[in-house]
């Protein structure tokens, strides 16, 4: 299908994210807006690689989009952001990421920090390690483990680590920080609050085929 015809297909409503809660593709769309396509753009696994990869459009083959789709490692997009920075020196960079992979990759906030690096990191948070909690949804009858860890706050971790951030809790709130962080020449953290995967199934074809009774597999992307 051709990807004109595949967006417009998509675009219709989704569930309601509930309170205080954006839609990952909302979020994706707005970032798209207010970045442009040419914006350096790194993603980590789970909740932003299939929102970008579905909803970002990147000119001709992509290449200013980095995920690391093979082995799909949590924390990879907050250092490697900073390596692209470093790279491309001047060029803003807009990190996608997650509250786990925060957890995991916390400390380069620090040195992107120190080196004044003009990087915005977007937190998809939805309070689990929601790529495992869904598969363990799907075929595990919902028996959920070891996926549900504490609740934490980035933009108070960030302070701690030195750039400034808040929390977007609406897209006209998004809009507000993003226009922020591209105004500031260093780093900055935006926290966005999305829903748990088996309450707004992302555009994982496997999950949607295995939703729906099309498929009785059990791929995990």
């Amino acid at each position: 299908m051709p990807g004109r015809r595949w967006i417009e297909q998509e675009s219709g409503p989704q569930p309601d994210p509930g309170a205080d809660r954006l839609r990952p593709r909302d979020v994706v769309h707005a970032l798209y807006r207010a970045f442009g396509p040419t914006t350096w753009v790194v993603a980590d696994a789970g909740t932003p690689t299939p929102y970008l990869a579905s909803y970002w459009e990147a000119p001709g083959d992509g290449w200013r989009v980095v995920i690391p789709r093979g082995h799909g490692p949590m924390g990879f997009a907050i250092s490697a952001a900073i390596g692209v920075s470093v790279g491309h020196p001047g060029e803003r960079v807009l990190c996608l990421t997650t509250e786990g992979s925060v957890a995991m990759g916390l400390g380069d906030w620090e040195t992107a920090g120190r080196l004044d690096l003009p990087i915005t990191d977007a937190v998809l948070d939805n309070t689990s390690m929601g790529w495992i909690k869904m598969i363990q949804h799907l075929y595990l009858d919902g028996r959920y483990f070891g996926v549900d860890p504490g609740r934490i706050d980035p933009v108070l971790l960030a302070a701690g680590m030195g750039p400034p951030g808040g929390k977007a809790t609406d897209l006209e709130q998004l809009d507000l920080l993003v226009k922020e962080s591209v105004s500031r020449s260093g780093p900055s953290v935006i926290h966005v609050r999305v829903p748990e995967h088996m309450d707004s199934p992302p555009p994982v074809a496997a999950w949607q085929a295995a939703l729906t009774g099309d498929s009785t597999e059990r791929p995990i992307h």
